[in-house]
């Protein structure tokens, strides 16, 4: 009799052991673990782009690359979606800064004889910031920020950008090469707002404005820390969200530090 107590109080503990590890090892799923940066599946995951609605009014349509230049690889790329009109493709995006920075794919090495030339227009044509800079500039992405000294983007409007190269300027007189598209400010919500608080790196960061619809700044936020860390965490949602939007060839350019007068 004695005998048997022991092995079933000795069972019994085995069975509680059991149930407490068990249970130890159950996902809360109220909590939000941060990103194990030693998967890159978990990477990969994070990145998810989800289109917003297009606006009722996009402006012109544009195709992906640039136009002009005579085929003289003049023509730059924007790293903007490209969005499905009625009757042709533009290039659109949304934000939440009221001054955002733009990404452009250059092509090719530029030199002192190249002129690069960005502008910024409000909904009814009127330009809010122009720059224009000639300069040994290499093959790669740039960007260009809007400056403190310019008014700040109002929400739910719709602006209009544009990037122009113009090839031997000096020399040559031709069209350059041009690429242009809109891009529409919106109010950062309450939801979205504690979602970014409750990120613990720029790449859950970039994940949930990219979740959220906001591609310039799940952009921004990737480039500007995979320029100052050149982690392998940041190349991979680098890759991953131009990928998403069929950029995967201009996801192998260099960054550069370009673009200032």
């Amino acid at each position: 009799m004695t005998r048997l107590k022991f092995y079933t109080k000795t069972v019994k503990i085995i069975l509680l052991t059991a149930i407490s590890t068990s249970c130890g090892n159950l996902p809360n799923a109220e909590s939000k673990e941060p990103l194990n940066t030693k998967n890159p599946n978990l990477i990969l995951a994070s990145i998810k782009y989800e289109p917003p609605p297009p606006p009722t009014t996009s402006g012109e349509p544009t195709g992906r690359g640039g136009q002009g230049g005579a085929g003289r690889g003049c023509e730059p790329t924007a790293l903007v979606p490209t969005m499905l009109g009625k009757n042709s493709n533009y290039l659109w995006g949304q934000t939440v800064s009221s001054r955002p920075q733009f990404w452009f794919a250059l092509p090719r090495k530029l030199t002192k004889k190249d002129a690069v030339e960005f502008i910024l227009k409000d909904n009814q044509g009127k330009e809010i910031y122009k720059t224009t800079f000639k300069s040994e500039v290499p093959q790669g992405i740039v960007s260009f920020s809007v400056p403190n000294t310019t008014p700040p983007l109002q929400t739910n409007k719709i602006y209009r950008w544009s990037l122009s190269v113009y090839c031997d300027v000096e020399t040559i007189e031709d069209k350059p090469g041009n690429v242009e598209g809109s891009i529409q400010r919106v109010n950062i919500s309450t939801k979205l707002k504690n979602q970014l608080a409750g990120a613990k790196t720029p790449i859950e960061q970039a994940g949930i404005y990219a979740q959220n619809g906001i591609w310039f700044d799940a952009l921004t936020s990737i480039a500007v820390n995979m320029r100052a860390t050149k982690s392998q965490d940041a190349s991979l949602a680098w890759n991953e969200l131009l990928t998403q939007v069929k950029l995967e060839k201009i996801a192998k350019l260099p960054v550069t530090n370009c673009c200032t007068k």
